[in-house]
């Protein structure tokens, strides 16, 4: 438009010029037309280039922000201070805060609690200090002291001259995962008592039977044979009623 502009009033505007300082400034003022139309036109297209680049940087940035906000994970945008600027849908879903609540506080200030590992904590804030990723589980509290399992992974930001801009969390409720750890390590641990049932109690009954068997092949006389035997039934019974418990134990744990 600019341009436009330019071109339909330049000639009556240096017609102008030229009848007030005279004919010979003709060649002066057609060669001022044509700089003037150079940067009118130069700064015309920086210009509307710079506003396109906004645009599409703004339409990017509106876009990724849709897409984030509409994660499973959670997201949580801090600034240089460690204080929360922006959470995603997920947050607000899992931890019962809303974004207004969130806005301002650091992550121990809204999220941290009596069973939150603090060596993992002083770990992160080492990371966080060198600018550096860390990832780490740590057991968080949603609003109202409810406790879940937090899987993250927390990177600086820096823009375009390396300068840091704040840090973003990206995080996963592990509570499942977590539930399903605990059962293994019951199971194993109760697999270890089944075993300890199997290697200590069995045994006494075992080796007894073994050596009756060996006394029973020696023996001739009828009546201390019938006393072995006696014996040998005994300590088979009590082997087969531990066998009965290790199995009644197995099949409750």
């Amino acid at each position: 438009m600019l341009g436009v502009l330019w071109i339909t009033l330049s000639d009556s505007l240096l017609r102008s010029i030229e009848s007030t300082l005279g004919p010979e400034t003709a060649e002066y003022t057609a060669s001022l037309k044509g700089i003037f139309y150079v940067l009118a036109t130069g700064f015309l297209l920086y210009f509307l280039i710079k506003q396109e680049r906004k645009r599409l940087t703004q339409g990017d940035n509106k876009r990724m922000a849709e897409i984030v906000d509409k994660m499973n994970n959670l997201i949580i945008i801090s600034d240089i201070s460690g204080k929360i600027t922006w959470v995603n849908r997920a947050f607000v879903n899992i931890t019962g805060y809303t974004m207004q609540e969130a806005l301002g506080k650091t992550h121990g200030e809204l999220l941290y609690g009596p069973k939150t590992d603090l060596e993992v904590v002083k770990t992160l804030s080492q990371a966080i200090k060198n600018k550096e990723f860390f990832s780490g589980e740590l057991v968080n509290y949603a609003k109202g002291g409810r406790e879940y399992w937090s899987q993250f992974n927390l990177s600086p930001m820096f823009n375009a001259k390396g300068g840091l801009e704040g840090y973003i969390s990206v995080e996963n409720n592990i509570d499942d995962n977590k539930r399903k750890e605990d059962v293994i390590v019951q199971q194993h641990q109760k697999l270890k008592a089944v075993s300890w049932l199997n290697s200590h109690e069995i045994r006494k009954p075992v080796a007894s039977i073994m050596a009756l068997t060996e006394l029973i092949l020696e023996e001739s006389d009828q009546e201390e044979l019938k006393e072995l035997v006696r014996y040998l039934h005994q300590s088979t019974m009590a082997l087969d009623l531990i066998i009965h418990q290790i199995n009644e134990e197995a099949a409750v744990k």
